[in-house]
């Protein structure tokens, strides 16, 4: 008897709850578009509230992303503390600040079909948007830890060190440009960073090609050495390091021929364009070509044809122009075959030093 009423009991109890679920109107979808605008309000208590309603709209996304920064603002914002809330806010709010300015038509387009009644098309947007707002944290966050390191207190360089090493490569692009700051901690931090980050660096190739001719000298070095370190991973300013091989500063050139060296068979792309450069008319650009291209060895193979050109013109180059020639086909070998008619040609050179070159050259082919 006693558990028969309970089972009615319990009956009651759930179909009570059920009509009072059914009771309550429906909450209304959060709208990230107006959310996201409410974030360039003047005072920082509309900022709070904008940044903890467009979050609380983006928590499915935000939660199943890997990267931490939206989470953290997410628990800053709900802090008890006033002002950890506005600080959260306040960087929330500066973020987008700068997103509007970079973004524009992009960012009023994501923020559109992030509020679209496709649902697929909706969570698409949403994703993307986390993403975005994810990356520029990230970057205001390198852009924080660079100054740190500068910091005189160890404790705070090396945890700003520990943490750009874990952000991997999208820092190394900040980081390349931190080579340019006027305080030399920063320089060599960064530049000790980017090399123990290996090829996570490579994004970051085209922003260190560029620095490679600075008028500062320890720059320059810093930034050779990066390169160097990246190896075949800088393989995309091959062409760059090629156009400085004819630069005014010598160290520059010597620079650029020892990176294209380190890149391997990774520039064997710049092989035709290097043998355009032994006819230079600085000797010294002519030796530095030279020097890359036997570097290449079989990889050079494209070149080929270029090479024996300049052996074909002894009227024209000078005699170390077409024994330089003779030196990088003996260095291709047996993939120069097409040079061999020119070779056999010229073989009774009128220079001592140029025929020696060509007989070995015809040898190396022939192996």
């Amino acid at each position: 008897m006693v558990r028969a009423f309970l089972h009615y009991l319990s009956c009651i109890v759930v179909a009570l709850a059920c009509s009072l679920q059914a009771e309550q109107p429906a909450q209304e979808p959060i709208d990230i578009a107006i959310a996201f605008s409410g974030l360039s309000a003047k005072e920082v208590s509309a900022q709070v509230t904008a940044a903890k309603t467009l979050l609380q709209g983006l928590n499915e996304e935000v939660q199943k992303s890997t990267k931490p920064y939206l989470k953290k603002l997410t628990q800053d914002l709900n802090s008890a503390e006033a002002a950890t809330r506005e600080t959260a806010a306040k960087s929330l709010s500066a973020i987008t600040e700068d997103l509007r300015k970079g973004a524009g038509k992009d960012l009023s387009e994501l923020l559109a079909q992030s509020g679209v009644s496709d649902e697929k098309k909706r969570t698409e947007a949403r994703t993307r948007l986390v993403e975005v707002l994810n990356h520029a944290c990230e970057i205001s966050l390198v852009d924080t830890l660079i100054d740190d390191l500068a910091a005189t207190d160890a404790a705070t360089v090396a945890a700003a060190v520990q943490k750009l090493k874990e952000i991997g490569a999208d820092a190394a692009s900040p980081l390349a440009n931190a080579l340019d700051d006027e305080r030399v901690a920063v320089k060599k931090n960064a530049a000790d960073i980017l090399k123990a980050m290996g090829p996570a660096a490579k994004g970051a190739a085209s922003d260190l090609a560029f620095m490679l001719d600075s008028e500062d000298k320890g720059t320059r070095r810093l930034v050779a050495g990066i390169l160097e370190n990246l190896g075949p991973d800088a393989a995309e300013v091959a062409d760059d390091m090629v156009r400085y091989l004819d630069n005014d500063e010598r160290t520059v050139r010597r620079n650029a021929a020892n990176i294209l060296k380190k890149m391997g068979p990774a520039a064997k792309e710049t092989a035709s364009d290097l043998a355009q450069l032994l006819d230079n008319d600085d000797k010294n650009v002519r030796a530095l070509a030279a020097e890359v291209l036997i570097s290449l060895g079989p990889n050079a193979k494209d070149a080929a044809k270029d090479l024996a050109d300049l052996i074909d013109a002894p009227d024209q180059n000078e005699p170390d122009i077409r024994e330089r020639a003779a030196n990088v086909l003996a260095a291709i070998g047996p993939e120069a075959k097409s040079a061999l008619d020119v070779l056999k040609k010229r073989a009774e050179d009128s220079n001592a030093a140029v025929k020696t070159a060509i007989d070995q050259a015809i040898k190396a082919i022939n192996k």
